[in-house]
């Protein structure tokens, strides 16, 4: 039997030092991505990127679509500062995490500051409602019953007001459920529907009566289906 002659020898290869792995001559750009995939998913699912655009149209550079995207993602990884978005977005594949690629400093406190700003503008309960309501509709979630709850969420530190622009709610001392009667706080409420699916949020002044705020809703409410002919 003849040997082939034009066949490597495997020895001599690897004691040249020349490797025979076809992956050895790739460039490869191993990343974590850890859950943000799953996010990124279920974000898609609610069409969170286009809702915001629409509701809160733009002529940024960056859509506000993505930077609430990636606000969202950021949250859920434990929330960095405003001024510390671009650290979290450095080395990460944008591509995949928002669907378009964009560079870390997108995410600089300008842009998301004045993103926050058409939150607010457009009306943050009426981007919340829609995004609640695709979720609704899309998965067949049932609203027959709902539950209603309040959370007082603590801060630190001095909140001035400015009279010629009052904040939206009140910061300040109120009962307090987390029972730090030493700080001032705000409340979140929440009308939840299904297994704990918020459709309803809003912040409330820090001091004000959970039976008020349950008033107030349920009128809400009976207006709202008034309108569209249910009892």
């Amino acid at each position: 039997m003849s040997a082939d002659t034009n066949k490597p020898n495997l020895d001599e290869a690897a004691g040249s030092g020349a490797s025979t792995d076809p992956a050895s001559s790739l460039d490869i750009d191993a990343q974590q991505v850890d859950h943000l995939l799953i996010v990124k998913a279920f974000a898609d699912d609610l069409d969170l990127v286009e809702t915001v655009n629409r509701l809160a149209p733009s002529q940024m550079a960056v859509k506000p679509g993505l930077i609430v995207l990636g606000l969202v993602l950021d949250t859920l990884t434990g929330r960095s500062p405003l001024y510390r978005l671009v650290d979290f977005y450095e080395g990460r594949d944008t591509e995949i995490l928002l669907g378009e690629r964009l560079p870390a400093s997108a995410f600089n406190d300008d842009n998301v500051g004045r993103v926050l700003d058409l939150l607010f503008e457009a009306g943050t309960q009426k981007i919340f409602s829609e995004l609640a309501m695709n979720a609704v509709l899309k998965h067949g979630i049932s609203t027959w019953a709902v539950h209603f709850d309040t959370t007082s969420v603590n801060v630190y530190g001095d909140y001035e007001v400015d009279e010629a622009n009052p904040p939206p709610f009140e910061i300040t001392e109120g009962y307090s459920k987390d029972h730090r009667p030493d700080l001032k706080q705000f409340l979140i409420s929440t009308l939840c529907v299904g297994d704990k699916i918020p459709i309803y949020g809003k912040n409330e002044d820090g001091n004000a009566s959970d039976k008020e705020i349950n008033n107030t809703l349920l009128s809400e409410i009976s207006r709202h289906m008034a309108r569209f002919g249910v009892d």
